[in-house]
């Protein structure tokens, strides 16, 4: 990974916790019915996080991108 691909993924990384912070804080202020929405963001982030590292740990996953070919 070059130098400005780490600079594009960290102003990516930049702009999606602005969105996410701003998002949140607009779903607290609509109270009664943001609430909900807000359970919801916050149980699809804890199944992205579980796939995602899942995806990680898998030795099986890591086999087959590197020896099967396409």
């Amino acid at each position: 990974m070059d130098n400005y691909e780490r600079i594009g993924y960290a102003c990516l990384a930049v702009v999606g916790i602005a969105y996410v912070v701003a998002m949140v804080l607009g779903l607290i202020s609509a109270f009664p019915f943001g609430i909900l929405v807000l359970f919801g963001l916050i149980g699809f982030g804890v199944l992205l996080v579980k796939v995602i590292r899942e995806r990680l740990a898998s030795a099986e996953d890591d086999y087959y991108s590197d020896n099967v070919e396409k």
